[in-house]
């Protein structure tokens, strides 16, 4: 569970037996209950739309509302209130770590709304969300896409095995398909396409180190600021005003993220400048460098810039590479624009929870609460 999703993929899935999850799930998950982790970290939530056979781990908390009285989509929505995050967070307890016991939990306030009026708020919110969740699963699509194109061209080098049999390389355009050679040669690195070379990381792309920035030094702002585990808040001002590849250097060894927008990474991280090659061709190319098998620090974990730069790679011709750039660059577009719609709707549902939970804001019932959602 992390940012209010349930991703099943972020882990591998642990099994028990049919006698364990008999035992320890007296009353199943149902359609209508809400998931809230108890700590580490406190109050991370998600909805239960349908069945599930699941075993609930450690930290979990199952929330499954009357039905009289609170409809379990407007719950998980009331969660997110400010004013009730903040009554869950003055009732945790502990040092290091904040978490909050069953017993407190209950005395948790709720708004309350008719339970007709939750319906419909639940249903605007909800349709939102669910806009959000179709725009990122096309951006995961476009994604896969440029990941399987890479592969293809610049690690299985179908385009050149298929010119070697005598035919038209699939899914490219005759002027694509002339830039690839024929035939293989021998190097260091095995068999690679004639004319293309092997070299070294550093052959592509300098790694820059981010700057310090304490969280009580940033200001209120749009620009997201990148340590080694992704964004770690805003601030006001930029480092980096171009889309880069911001690197994990202390920390999170090797993750990669890639950032249109202006940003600061801090000093836990690199972010890439490219030397003259595409910003896409350097980052897939990393992707598959194993960038998290370089840590070189025992205490904290953390990568040396020069074991980075000497990962071997292969480097196609100038040509090849402008094609890839010009094709990629298509997908990275329709992905930002993608991104700055989600960004745009999220902004519109957490601005629009706090009214309609507690009631200051009144829907209008002429209109279906799905018209309202996409309006």
């Amino acid at each position: 569970m992390k940012g209010n999703r349930l991703d099943l993929a972020a882990d591998e899935p642990r099994f028990v037996s049919s006698e364990i999850y008999a035992k320890w799930m007296k009353s199943p998950l149902m359609p209508g209950d809400v998931l809230m982790t108890s700590e580490a970290p406190l109050g991370e939530l998600a909805f239960i739309a349908e069945e599930c056979n699941w075993v609930l781990g450690q930290r979990l908390f199952a929330l499954r509302p009357d039905p009289k009285l609170l409809d379990g989509r407007f719950l998980y929505y009331a969660l997110h209130h400010p004013t009730v995050r903040a009554d869950i967070q003055s009732r945790a307890s502990g040092t290091t770590v904040q978490g909050i016991r069953q017993t407190e939990l209950r005395k948790v306030q709720l708004p309350l709304l008719p339970i007709s009026e939750q319906q419909e708020v639940a249903a605007v919110l909800a349709g939102l969300d669910d806009r959000i969740d179709n725009l990122r699963a096309t951006n995961a699509t476009l994604e896969a896409i440029a990941q399987a194109i890479f592969k293809s061209w610049f690690i299985d080098f179908d385009p050149v095995r298929a010119k070697m049999e005598g035919r038209e390389p699939e899914g490219m355009d005759a002027e694509t398909a002339a830039l690839f050679p024929s035939e293989f040669e021998e190097s260091e690195l095995g068999l690679i396409p004639r004319g293309w070379r092997e070299g070294r990381l550093f052959d592509l792309v300098e790694l820059k180190y981010g700057k310090s920035l304490r969280a009580s030094d940033r200001h209120s702002g749009r620009v997201p600021v990148y340590g080694s585990g992704g964004i770690t808040g805003w601030h006001d001002e930029a480092i980096v005003n171009h889309p880069t590849v911001i690197v994990g250097r202390k920390g999170s060894v090797g993750t990669l993220y890639w950032e249109d927008r202006p940003s600061f990474p801090i000093d836990t991280t690199f972010f890439v400048s490219p030397k003259a090659v595409p910003l896409t061709f350097c980052y897939y190319t990393m992707i598959g460098l194993g960038l998290d098998q370089l840590n070189t620090d025992a205490a904290v974990p953390g990568m040396n810039r020069d074991n980075a730069y000497r990962q071997p790679i292969i480097i196609p011709t100038s040509d090849v590479l402008g094609a890839w750039g010009a094709m990629t660059g298509v997908l990275r577009e329709k992905i930002r624009l993608l991104d700055d719609e989600m960004g745009v709707l999220t902004e519109l549902r957490d601005a629009l929870l706090p009214r309609l939970i507690s009631g200051n804001l009144r829907i209008d019932t002429s209109y279906g609460a799905t018209e309202i959602a996409q309006c």
